[in-house]
């Protein structure tokens, strides 16, 4: 009879122990009669802690976040992440516009990478895997001439922001588009009182310039 009044405290114990690491749930009754388990857990073990700042944990679920908004983005915004900036000249005839959405006819320059200040007109953008074709870029395609194919040159994938665009391919909606922004700039610089004017015209520009020249020739 002892022992088994001394197992029964034995067990007592442990579940005494168990139950305090164990998060208590409460149920909660719903209007429609059945009952749930709330939301709300009590926990014994250990108090609430307060986090202050930002930890590793956030900078990578926003590093993921980011990424998965830019693979999955839509088909409208797809057309504004892939912009290319305007040359000097363009810039200038257009009130200072520094980009717009690329599309096919545009005449560009690419400016990095191994076709490096090769020239060419855009024959063709993806969308679905953000790079442009060049037309006169291409390369031979692995294993075509073993195979007996007759076709063996493919375009180059291009990305967008590796080329600079000296031609626009114009219509009534590109038209619209560079009005408005132009329009846009202009009374923007009007709030804030500056005037817009060609970057060759500024006499900031023209003394840096100046000064760099000098600097190349050794004469500084």
């Amino acid at each position: 009879m002892a022992r088994r009044s001394l197992l029964l405290l034995a067990v007592a114990a442990v579940a005494g122990q168990v139950m305090a690491f164990v998060p208590l749930a409460l149920p909660s009754a719903r209007t429609d009669g059945r009952s749930q388990l709330s939301t709300a857990v009590v926990s014994r073990s250990s108090p609430a802690r307060i986090v202050m700042g930002v930890t590793r944990r956030d900078q990578q679920k926003r590093r993921v976040t980011s990424l998965l908004k830019h693979v999955n983005a839509p088909l409208h915004k797809r057309r504004t992440i892939m912009s290319s900036p305007l040359s000097k000249e363009l810039r200038e005839q257009y009130g200072g516009v520094r980009a717009i959405p690329i599309r096919t006819g545009d005449e560009v320059i690419v400016t990095a990478g191994d076709h490096k200040k090769k020239t060419g007109k855009v024959v063709g953008v993806d969308r679905k895997k953000f790079y442009i074709h060049i037309e006169g870029i291409t390369r031979e395609k692995a294993g075509a001439k073993e195979s007996g194919k007759t076709s063996t040159m493919i375009p180059v994938p291009i990305s967008p922001n590796k080329v600079r665009i000296t031609k626009l391919y114009l219509d009534s909606s590109r038209e619209a588009i560079l009005k408005r922004r132009q329009e846009g700039r202009a009374a923007l610089a009007a709030a804030r009182k500056v005037e817009v004017r060609p970057a060759s015209e500024d006499p900031t520009w023209q003394e840096y310039q100046t000064k760099l020249n000098d600097i190349l020739r050794g004469s500084a």
